[in-house]
């Protein structure tokens, strides 16, 4: 119903179609086609392996998080084009509904883009169907996309549990009661890509070596001793062993030890373990690469210098960057539009997150406000600039920043501000 409906709309839009396809994925028996494309049922079992992983917590829980708290820690505001003040207003007053958490709301999608590959949440249209009332996140691992031949999506399946529990029920639904997005892609396959699968063999291999250190430490973490009782003279009897035995049963961390001359007593893993620190920071190493987050985020970075760890930071802050358009388009297109009913009258606009931007942009300002000191807003208006930095004009008044003309009797050098 959802393909003949939406090859109807397509039909009379005379919308043309592509000439390629999307084709299979690549061949199984190459070990790098892990990530190919899988059938539904695999890919959402998958996604469900890594939900898991992911609520377990620990360094990699928290890498993830990075994406959706680095993109949303300086918020966003709302912008809107020259006549359409009421429009944005009508979009705030949508924000601030008590059952609305746009906070929420962006972050979990974030959370499931970075973890599933794609974030899916319904939006929710009022009763009479001219509006929207809501919109709520929904488990990524039970959607799957309905696709034509081209690629184009066509709709939404859902799989619950069925009544018995054992076989799934599909819903299906329309296209355009689900946000759907992806922060990063491959080209030519439908489904966004997901880092926990590109990021997973490292993660195994992570786990794999910290419970290997774990078990090395139980096992000679705690000092050993070799008893040797008798001599080649006098050998000891299973009775000289097993009373040696029971001595050795009670000692404690405050234990001495006073034997005959036939009793040596040699210490054995005196070493320890060694570089087990060396083996989980090469691992670390890997996952924060896979994952895409500057090691000093997993705590990481101490061999490093200042400098490094900084253009590795600005680097990710970068990126950050490129998910906040990612996603403020996501939502402008498929949410925003809907509420205003006119397509790109308003748009969300996150704040930028890197310090150097921001001091790089006061600069840049300042120079060009230098450049014309008899009028230092001729060429950039006061009203930009504000806006550049966020300041509420209406918190602080109507005041306006005055320049002293020339010639003026004040008693202050022309151009100044006052």
């Amino acid at each position: 119903m959802v393909n003949i409906r939406k090859r109807l709309i397509r039909l009379l839009a005379k919308d043309p179609d592509p000439i390629s396809k999307v084709v299979p994925g690549r061949d199984e028996k190459n070990p790098f086609a892990r990530n190919g494309r899988d059938d539904n049922a695999s890919r959402r079992k998958k996604i469900q392996r890594w939900i898991r992983m992911y609520e377990r917590g620990g360094p990699i829980a928290d890498a993830i998080d990075s994406y959706a708290l680095f993109a949303l820690t300086n918020g966003y505001e709302l912008v809107c084009e020259d006549g359409a003040d009421g429009l944005k207003d009508q979009v705030q007053a949508w924000f601030d509904q008590p059952w609305v958490d746009m906070d929420q709301i962006f972050a979990d999608g974030i959370l499931s883009a970075v973890l599933a590959g794609d974030a899916y949440q319904e939006i929710i249209p009022t009763r009479t169907g001219q509006g929207v009332w809501g919109i709520v996140s929904r488990d990524p691992s039970t959607f799957g996309k309905i696709c034509d031949e081209y690629g184009r999506v066509t709709g939404y399946s859902q799989y619950t549990p069925g009544k018995s529990g054992l076989t799934e029920e599909e819903i299906l639904i329309e296209p355009d009661r689900i946000l759907s997005f992806s922060l990063f892609h491959v080209p030519g396959q439908v489904y966004g890509l997901s880092l926990m699968d590109r990021a997973e063999d490292d993660v195994n291999r992570d786990c794999d070596t910290i419970e290997s250190i774990t078990k090395a430490i139980h096992r000679h973490g705690t000092p050993k001793n070799q008893w040797a009782i008798g001599s080649d003279e006098h050998r000891a009897t299973s009775a000289d062993l097993d009373d040696v035995e029971k001595q050795i049963e009670k000692q404690d961390a405050k234990t001495d030890y006073v034997t005959h001359h036939d009793v040596a007593i040699k210490p054995l893993d005196v070493s320890g373990i060694q570089n087990a620190d060396t083996y989980s920071n090469i691992m670390l190493q890997r996952v924060a690469c896979a994952l895409g987050v500057p090691e000093e985020m997993l705590g990481l970075g101490r061999g490093s210098t200042e400098a490094t760890a900084t253009v590795r930071m600005n680097a990710f802050l970068d990126k950050i960057g490129t998910i906040q358009q990612r996603v403020a388009r996501a939502y402008n297109r498929q949410l925003i539009d809907r509420i205003t009913g006119r397509p790109g009258a308003v748009w969300i606009q996150f704040r930028d997150v890197s310090p150097e931007d921001e001091a790089a942009k006061a600069a840049w300002i300042a120079q060009i406000m230098q450049a014309t000191p008899l009028d230092q807003f001729s060429v950039l208006p006061q009203a930009w600039v504000r806006e550049q930095f966020g300041i509420d004009e209406a918190q602080y008044g109507d005041e306006e920043i005055e320049t002293v003309p020339q010639g003026s009797d004040t008693g202050q050098p022309a151009g100044q501000l006052v």
